[in-house]
Parts: structure tokens; sequence; C-alpha cells
């Protein structure tokens, strides 16, 4: 492959060139010879030449000096070699893992244009920030595609050190539609619960409605497996039972459908999201030496944020926020509107069955409540932690403690 004109013969050399070819006292064939281009490229030059003695202006082959995109301004500069020298010198967890994707979004929010990695990354590379390293090649898999918004959510959970600067591990429960790529749930917690997905669900279903089912792997908060009390002699197979997170959806009609076994190519539009926050969230807590959990939920918002409403998804070539606001403009939407009598308080609560004793009482967690009225019943406590007790009969609310 041959280099660069400007680097193979001097600019008064190819001046002379083109002088001479615009004069007619070289053929067309000999000019590219002469320059080693071809035929298209040297009637390009003639007319940039041309244009360059006409405006009395100096002709030059590599103009990049003069272009605004490969030139920053000052100020945008000034930022990037600020950033670049705290990833490289004084960033704990991230010290020398740029990720000019990242960069390129902060840059995006703070100067209010768009930034592309590629120039970060040349920027850091021309500036010794930055070794380039060989291209990891890219993994292929084929992912099923649904027919619109709120057919399928993708559901799990990410453990992952989301806040550096705290130590130990926190937990991201991230929903994300499958047909638009849209994040409707993302929040962070400091341990996985059942409590905790059903309040995931709960905010995605009151923000954008129920969908027709959600997809998930086979945790035990999600799927019942098989259990053996050493207490008790009995032994429940899988799905025997009932999880607090099938139970839920049970009651509002949503289905749920499990991956295959050892399968996480299975989620891997959720996986491949994860991967994504991964890259940015940890990043920007440790920029921003954000200590707690509602500081980095902050965080998290303004990344998904940007994600859903400003950055094109690689795979369907579409802003998540507006392919699933086409997609239900164009009639693709599976909403199901929820019923003005459901109380999501009481079904994203943590039931449990009891049986109120003879003397009209039950026992839970260690205290005692009574309930005369219902002595001899069987009866389900539903729970809000560290708030209230419902006990509910047939679904209906009969009684409510405060914890």
């Amino acid at each position: 492959m041959k280099s660069q004109l400007h680097k193979r013969l001097p600019l008064e050399f190819v001046e002379g060139v083109l002088e001479a070819f615009n004069e007619h006292q070289l053929g067309e064939e000999k000019a590219c010879e002469l320059l080693g281009i071809k035929r298209a490229r040297l009637y390009r030059l003639r007319q940039r030449w041309l244009e360059c003695v006409v405006g009395n202006k100096p002709f030059v082959l590599y103009g990049r000096q003069d272009s605004r995109f490969h030139r920053l301004p000052e100020e945008e500069e000034n930022w990037l070699h600020q950033e670049l020298e705290y990833i490289r010198r004084k960033a704990q967890v991230y010290r020398g893992r740029f990720n000019f994707a990242v960069l390129a979004e902060e840059g995006a929010r703070r100067f209010g244009h768009r930034f592309h990695r590629a120039t970060i990354r040349s920027f850091a590379l021309r500036h010794h920030f930055y070794q380039g390293r060989p291209e990891e090649k890219k993994k292929v898999f084929v992912r099923f595609e649904t027919p619109g918004p709120e057919f399928l959510f993708q559901h799990d959970c990410s453990m992952h050190r989301w806040i550096p600067g705290v130590g130990g591990y926190q937990y991201l429960i991230l929903t994300k539609d499958d047909y638009s790529r849209l994040f409707v749930a993302a929040q962070l917690f400091i341990k996985e619960t059942a409590y905790g997905h059903l309040q995931a669900i709960r905010s995605a279903l009151e923000r954008y409605g129920r969908p027709q089912a959600y997809y998930v792997d086979q945790h035990k908060i999600f799927r019942f497996v098989e259990h053996r009390s050493i207490h008790v002699h009995y032994h429940l197979g899988q799905d025997e039972a009932e999880s607090q997170f099938k139970r839920a959806l049970r009651m509002l009609n949503i289905g749920l459908i499990y991956t295959a076994p050892s399968s996480p190519e299975a989620k891997g539009k959720v996986e491949k999201a994860f991967d994504y926050l991964q890259r940015r969230v940890p990043y920007l807590c440790e920029r921003y030496k954000v200590r707690d959990l509602k500081e980095a939920q902050k965080i998290l918002d303004e990344v998904c944020h940007y994600y859903n409403t400003e950055r094109e998804h690689l795979e369907t070539g579409e802003i998540p926020q507006r392919r699933w606001d086409e997609g239900i403009k164009a009639g693709k939407s599976l909403i199901k509107p929820i019923p003005p009598e459901v109380s999501l308080e009481l079904i994203f609560s943590l039931h449990y069955p009891r049986t109120v004793k003879k003397d009209g009482t039950f026992s839970f967690q260690g205290r005692l409540f009574k309930l005369k009225h219902l002595a001899g019943e069987r009866v389900t406590v539903a729970i809000i932690p560290y708030q209230r007790l419902y006990v509910l009969k047939n679904n209906q609310k009969v009684a409510e403690f405060p914890l």
C-alpha cells in the first residue's frame, strides 16, 4: 500500500505536475504516473489547486490542521487533558483503563454536541496518554426479534463493584424492553432480594404498563427449584411451589419465560446492557467520588437517560425511545393497561401463608398479632419491609398492622 501523497512527494513537485497538466503540457496518463494516483484523484487535486490559485490561497496537500473535525476548541482540549490525566495517574480502580465511549458521552453532555469515541482515542494517542491495543474479534450471536413494544421484557440482576469507593459489591436490577432495547427499570441495591426485584417490576409497570411476558434466567428468586428441608420431612420438586416473583406476575396476568439452563447467551440483550453500564457507572462513581447508593443511583439514571434518548443502538440503528414511540405509533404496541381496582402495593409486597390460631392470633417474625374474627382460618400475610403488614383473605385486605 502506498504512503500518502504528501509523505511521498514534495509540494512543489505536485504543484508543477498539476500546472503542467492544466496547461496541456502533460497528458492525463503521464500525470497520474508521476503522482502515483488514480484519474479521479488527479482531477480532484487539480480542482483544489485551481481554487487556491484563483483565491490567492496557499495550496496544501494535507489540510487536517485547519479541520474542525480534528482540532478541538481549547476548552474541550483542556477538559480532555484533565480527564485522561486522571485515568492515567489518579484513578484507583480504573487507573489506565481507558473507555473512550464513556468520555465521548460525558463530553456530549458537557459541551452540547456529539463526540465520536475515535476522536477521543486519536487525541489520547496523539498526546501519549494511551497506546493502541490489538482489536478483539467480536462474537456473533443470532438474536430473536419480538414484534413490538411491551411484548417481552428481559429482566436480570448484575453483581458488580458499581460504587468502587465503598468497596464490596452492589447489585443492579435491570429490565429492558426486547423490541426497542429501552431500559424500562434500573435500580441499585446493597443486596439482591426478592423484594428488590418486585420493586423494579412495579416501577417499570407504573411507568410503561404491563408487558405480555418477562424473560428471566433460572435464578432461585425467579423460579422455585428443588428443595429439601433438614428440619421437616418433605421434598418439593421444581415449580411445585411459587416464587414471590412468579406469584406477582401471575396476579397481573403476565407470562414468565425461563431461559434454558446454562445458556447465558440466551439473554444476550440484557447481558450486553450490563456490559454497557459496567463500563460507565463505576468509572463515573469513582471519578466524582460517589460513596453512597443515592448518589450512585443519580449517575445510573443519567447514563440510562442518555442511552434511552440519545444513543443509537448498534443493532437496530435507532434510538431506543424513538423506536419505542414509533412502534406504538405504528400499532405494534402490545401494552395491557393495569385495571384501576388492582392494588400494586399489595401485589408487590412479600406474601407468606399463615393459619390463625383458635385463640384468634398468629405470629410472624417473633411478633404476635390478633385477628379474632378469622380464628382457625388460612390467611396470607403481605409484608412491606419495615413499614406495614397486611392480612389478605382471598386476595382481599382484611386487616393491617404497622411494623
